[in-house]
């Protein structure tokens, strides 16, 4: 009978840790590149409850951990999740939770908690930097029983309010037209009165993240300071001169993001600058931490079609 029982112990134990298993799925990241990077994550996400998402970056071609991930704006890899109607957004780290350890940063597997607040569908970008330059993966994820669709109508919007702060965005220019670099200004408000009390959080000014409306097109920037308007003017120089490539953009960005952090804008206006790839509606999450506490303001931006359209790769 002792002999049984133990049996049927085992059994349990093995059903248990195979069910563990088959709960989870691995969603292999987009588009295909050098570094493969996957996210774990349930089977079935359920609204409302806290789940585990881990993502492991290998190398693509030998399967090996990535090691050499750079530190950029305080963290190894920033995690950026919207659902497609884009009502929810955040921009989360493993870091924000628990500090690295050795064996985390030698397998490139980090992790974080997150709850999904509302069913449908999400999009989770992450992006990660090598010692040459930036990374960018895109993740699927289903949330609920799979039955909701995500049909909002998005409106062009200029303002934004987050308890008593406002947002209030404007454009150097007339409209933004695809493929045309176009500098925005963000004034920051907190009872009707000018922010003059802006942080640095985690590393900028401001964090932005923008989406077309169809979910393609993702763009992370920030705030748009003297040392990137240097920047920005010499390779508007190399163009000209038939100089400019993509791994020298990618090289000048690694190393102005390395750069000691400093903060140029103090409030109650944040400029950035940022150009837009095809023509559409754009939503555009921008993060800054008046008072040293963070808030996220949303836009809607209308970009018009022009002669000008820079290639992309989207998946």
């Amino acid at each position: 009978m002792f002999r049984w029982s133990r049996l049927l112990i085992v059994a349990i134990l093995l059903l248990l840790g195979s069910c563990t298993e088959d709960n989870q799925q691995k969603i292999t990241g987009q588009p295909p590149g050098p570094y493969k990077m996957t996210l774990t994550a349930p089977h079935q996400i359920e609204v409302g409850k806290e789940v585990i998402l881990t993502t492991e970056i290998k190398h693509s071609d030998s399967g090996m951990p990535v090691k050499n991930l750079r530190t950029l704006h305080e963290r190894r890899v920033h995690n950026f999740i919207t659902n497609l109607n884009f009502t929810n957004f955040s921009h989360i780290h493993h870091e924000d939770f628990n500090a690295l350890k050795d064996d985390q940063i030698e397998s490139a597997r980090l992790s974080f908690p997150y709850t999904f607040p509302t069913p449908g569908r999400y999009r989770m970008v992450s992006e990660f930097t090598d010692s040459k330059r930036s990374w960018i993966k895109h993740f699927n994820i289903e949330v609920g029983d799979g039955a909701h669709t995500n049909d909002r109508h998005l409106e062009e919007t200029k303002t934004s309010v987050v308890q008593n702060y406002k947002g209030a965005l404007s454009f150097s220019s007339q409209a933004p037209l695809a493929g045309s670099p176009i500098e925005m200004v963000i004034n920051v408000s907190r009872d009707n009165l000018p922010v003059r009390d802006l942080k640095l959080w985690l590393g900028s000014e401001a964090h932005v993240a923008i989406w077309r409306d169809d979910g393609k097109y993702f763009g992370h920037t920030h705030a748009y300071t003297p040392t990137m308007k240097q920047m920005m003017e010499g390779l508007a120089h190399q163009e000209k001169s038939h100089t400019n490539n993509s791994k020298m953009i990618q090289d000048m960005m690694v190393r102005m993001m390395s750069q000691p952090s400093e903060l140029i804008f103090e409030g109650p206006t944040i400029p950035i600058i940022y150009v837009f790839p095809q023509p559409g509606k754009y939503v555009m999450y921008f993060e800054c931490a008046p008072n040293g506490n963070p808030i996220v303001f949303q836009f809607i931006i209308n970009v018009l079609p022009s002669t000008k359209i820079w290639p992309t790769h989207e998946h």
